[in-house]
């Protein structure tokens, strides 16, 4: 009996490929829907009087941009339609990134029609703009989602908070570079594009609604 069988997935691929343990680890701790997650919650309900609101809106969040594309890949795993959670090739990612950029006008669409809090809105469309960018992306190369998921919360922490607290989390991204490196799940350009598209995406579009607000 193959006692690996009842492991999930990730676990199961870390003990056939004898990956670095110390790589797979940041690579499952910072995946980017936990990322983004842990983020929108940091900054969306400390200091709220309306505490009630503000958890509604921001699950909303989790719920469209990072839950549901995760239950549908969770799902194509448990059948062998993707390869794991990571899904280390272009074509599978191509319907989730979908799933979420819907899901995501969606919320936001819910977001403005009930006065959500604008700065939990901004963070949404950058959210939707930041995968449909990394969809088109990935129909030619494998661009690293974990790269772009780290860099867009440099990103965005910069325009909320300052460059000074943003500049906390450059460590936690070099590291989670180096991580992809070693597993090679990318290469430095496929690593490169992603961090570009995070670092630059949440002040294009701060950029552009500051001119036409």
């Amino acid at each position: 009996m193959d006692i690996r069988l009842p492991l999930p997935a990730a676990f199961r691929h870390r003990l056939q490929s004898g990956d670095p343990l110390w790589a797979f680890a940041v690579s499952l701790i910072f995946s980017p829907p936990l990322v983004w997650a842990v983020w929108v919650y940091s900054v969306i309900l400390p200091g709220k009087t309306d505490r009630a609101n503000a958890v509604w809106f921001a699950s909303l969040f989790v719920l469209s941009i990072c839950v549901a594309p995760m239950l549908f890949v969770a799902y194509k795993v448990r059948n062998g339609k993707i390869s794991d959670m990571h899904m280390r090739i272009s074509r599978e990612r191509y319907v989730p990134y979908s799933i979420a950029i819907i899901a995501g006008l969606v919320a936001v669409a819910i977001m403005f029609s009930f006065d959500a809090d604008p700065l939990l809105q901004v963070i949404t469309l950058a959210s939707i703009v930041e995968l449909t960018i990394i969809l088109a992306g990935t129909f030619f190369v494998h661009i690293s989602l974990h790269a772009m998921a780290m860099a867009s919360i440099i990103s965005a922490t910069a325009l909320v908070f300052g460059l000074g607290q943003s500049l906390l989390f450059v460590p936690l991204l070099l590291l989670v570079i180096l991580a992809r490196l070693v597993l090679k799940r990318h290469n430095a350009i496929e690593i490169l594009i992603g961090v570009l598209i995070g670092l630059l995406t949440p002040m294009g579009l701060v950029a552009a609604l500051g001119l036409l607000l």
